[in-house]
Protein backbone atom coordinates (compact mmCIF):
# COMPACT_ATOMS: atom_id res chain seq x y z
CA UNK A 1 0.00 0.00 0.00
CA UNK A 2 1.00 3.54 -0.78
CA UNK A 3 0.60 6.68 1.66
CA UNK A 4 -2.24 8.95 0.80
CA UNK A 5 -0.90 11.98 -0.96
CA UNK A 6 -1.75 14.82 0.96
CA UNK A 7 0.02 17.23 -0.59
CA UNK A 8 -2.36 19.34 -1.55
CA UNK A 9 -3.98 19.73 2.36
CA UNK A 10 -0.47 20.38 3.23
CA UNK A 11 0.19 22.93 0.88
CA UNK A 12 -3.18 25.04 2.04
CA UNK A 13 -2.08 24.85 5.74
CA UNK A 14 1.27 26.47 4.46
CA UNK A 15 -0.73 29.07 2.90
CA UNK A 16 -3.21 29.70 5.54
CA UNK A 17 0.17 29.79 7.82
CA UNK A 18 1.67 32.84 5.68
CA UNK A 19 -1.11 34.62 5.05
CA UNK A 20 -2.97 34.52 8.32
CA UNK A 21 -2.49 38.10 10.54
CA UNK A 22 -5.40 36.66 12.94
CA UNK A 23 -6.60 33.59 15.38
CA UNK A 24 -7.73 31.08 12.53
CA UNK A 25 -10.17 28.37 12.76
CA UNK A 26 -9.29 25.79 10.17
CA UNK A 27 -11.68 23.10 9.32
CA UNK A 28 -10.96 20.01 7.49
CA UNK A 29 -13.46 18.92 5.09
CA UNK A 30 -11.99 16.44 2.88
CA UNK A 31 -11.77 12.63 3.21
CA UNK A 32 -8.50 12.29 4.89
CA UNK A 33 -6.46 9.74 6.99
CA UNK A 34 -6.84 9.44 10.89
CA UNK A 35 -4.53 12.56 12.22
CA UNK A 36 -4.95 14.25 9.14
CA UNK A 37 -5.80 17.02 11.85
CA UNK A 38 -2.44 16.33 13.86
CA UNK A 39 -0.43 17.31 10.64
CA UNK A 40 -2.49 20.41 9.77
CA UNK A 41 -1.62 21.62 13.26
CA UNK A 42 2.41 20.83 13.27
CA UNK A 43 2.13 22.98 9.61
CA UNK A 44 0.59 25.81 11.11
CA UNK A 45 2.17 25.78 14.19
CA UNK A 46 5.72 25.35 12.41
CA UNK A 47 4.88 28.25 10.03
CA UNK A 48 2.66 30.30 11.59
CA UNK A 49 3.10 34.24 12.56
CA UNK A 50 4.07 35.32 15.76
CA UNK A 51 0.81 35.84 17.91
CA UNK A 52 -1.40 33.89 15.52
CA UNK A 53 -3.04 30.63 16.84
CA UNK A 54 -5.09 28.23 14.89
CA UNK A 55 -7.83 25.52 15.77
CA UNK A 56 -8.29 22.91 13.45
CA UNK A 57 -11.57 20.98 13.33
CA UNK A 58 -12.57 18.18 11.37
CA UNK A 59 -15.69 18.31 9.80
CA UNK A 60 -16.69 15.76 7.68
CA UNK A 61 -18.85 15.71 4.36
CA UNK A 62 -21.49 12.58 4.35
CA UNK A 63 -22.59 13.19 0.53
CA UNK A 64 -24.48 10.57 -1.11
CA UNK A 65 -23.43 10.35 -4.68
CA UNK A 66 -27.06 11.67 -6.78
CA UNK A 67 -27.87 13.65 -3.71
CA UNK A 68 -25.08 15.94 -2.38
CA UNK A 69 -27.34 19.26 -3.24
CA UNK A 70 -30.03 18.00 -0.90
CA UNK A 71 -27.57 16.20 2.05
CA UNK A 72 -25.55 19.57 2.14
CA UNK A 73 -29.06 21.54 2.46
CA UNK A 74 -30.72 18.96 4.76
CA UNK A 75 -27.93 16.45 6.12
CA UNK A 76 -28.84 13.60 8.54
CA UNK A 77 -26.03 14.51 10.85
CA UNK A 78 -23.33 17.15 11.05
CA UNK A 79 -20.24 16.13 12.54
CA UNK A 80 -17.71 18.56 13.74
CA UNK A 81 -14.87 16.91 15.91
CA UNK A 82 -11.79 19.30 17.54
CA UNK A 83 -9.79 19.20 20.67
CA UNK A 84 -10.86 18.59 24.33
CA UNK A 85 -9.64 22.16 25.43
CA UNK A 86 -10.97 25.38 25.83
CA UNK A 87 -10.48 26.66 22.72
CA UNK A 88 -11.31 23.61 20.66
CA UNK A 89 -14.42 23.85 22.95
CA UNK A 90 -14.93 27.43 21.70
CA UNK A 91 -14.14 26.59 18.01
CA UNK A 92 -16.12 23.73 17.56
CA UNK A 93 -19.47 26.09 19.38
CA UNK A 94 -18.58 28.79 16.44
CA UNK A 95 -18.68 26.49 14.06
CA UNK A 96 -22.16 24.52 15.24
CA UNK A 97 -23.43 27.97 15.65
CA UNK A 98 -22.79 28.68 11.83
CA UNK A 99 -24.47 25.27 11.41
CA UNK A 100 -27.49 25.92 13.09
CA UNK A 101 -29.13 28.46 10.48
CA UNK A 102 -30.03 25.28 8.38
CA UNK A 103 -29.62 22.24 10.64
CA UNK A 104 -31.72 21.38 13.71
CA UNK A 105 -29.22 21.61 16.91
CA UNK A 106 -30.37 17.64 17.59
CA UNK A 107 -28.40 16.67 13.99
CA UNK A 108 -25.58 18.75 15.05
CA UNK A 109 -22.70 15.95 16.66
CA UNK A 110 -19.57 16.96 18.50
CA UNK A 111 -16.57 15.12 18.80
CA UNK A 112 -12.46 14.64 19.75
CA UNK A 113 -11.04 15.29 16.16
CA UNK A 114 -9.37 11.79 15.90
CA UNK A 115 -13.28 10.43 16.60
CA UNK A 116 -14.25 12.58 13.79
CA UNK A 117 -12.06 11.75 11.36
CA UNK A 118 -12.28 7.64 11.87
CA UNK A 119 -16.61 7.91 11.48
CA UNK A 120 -15.44 9.04 8.29
CA UNK A 121 -13.47 6.13 7.11
CA UNK A 122 -15.49 3.72 8.87
CA UNK A 123 -18.88 5.16 6.98
CA UNK A 124 -17.07 4.12 3.29
CA UNK A 125 -17.14 0.42 5.30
Amino acid sequence: GRAPDLRYVEEAARQIAHTATSDKIVVEKSTVPVKACESIKTILKTNKRYGVNYQVLSNPEFLAEGSAIHDLLAPDRVLIGGEETIEGSLAIKKLSWIYEHWVPKEKILTTNTWSSELSKIVSYA
